[in-house]
């Protein structure tokens, strides 16, 4: 259940975004690249899915850049790593389709406690929740998600 590099690199791209002005205007992607040292082509794929996603939008030309879709509070980073990597899961079976034991298994409810917890966990976390921590002074810059 460990999260993937793409899903904790835009986990910090979107804070980056957010403490750049992204939740009002476009912000330029070398921006977050030197701010999160992160290569700009690497970002470029994380942006197109978290577009995908509607969770930025992109306008091009002088000024373009990549903005939050909607309200800080209304993106979690939950939606973030689901726009990366899917559905998080801490073994296979948890959704009954690759476990042909799934219905009769002693002990698939612990499986789907923890995914449950992990969920809720990242679901209630929002965008604007990093910011304001961010803001705040606590840890700052979250290169080490």
């Amino acid at each position: 259940m460990k999260i993937t590099t793409k899903s904790r690199y835009a986990i910090r791209a979107i804070y980056a975004l957010v403490v750049l002005g992204g939740d009002k205007e476009p912000v330029a992607l070398t921006q977050i690249a030197q701010m999160e040292t992160i290569s700009r082509k690497y970002l470029e794929q994380i942006f197109i899915q978290l577009k995908k996603y509607n969770i930025v939008v992109g306008s091009r030309g002088a000024g373009g850049g990549y903005m939050l879709s909607r309200d800080a509070a209304g993106i979690s980073v939950k939606d973030v790593v689901i726009a990366m990597d899917g559905p998080i899961s801490p073994v296979d079976c948890t959704d009954g389709e690759d476990c042909s034991k799934f219905s009769t298994c002693a002990i698939n409810w612990l499986w789907l406690g923890l995914k449950k917890n992990v969920d809720n966990y990242l679901e209630n976390i929002t965008i604007e929740d990093l910011k304001k921590h961010a803001l705040g002074g606590k840890n700052a810059h979250l290169s080490g998600l």
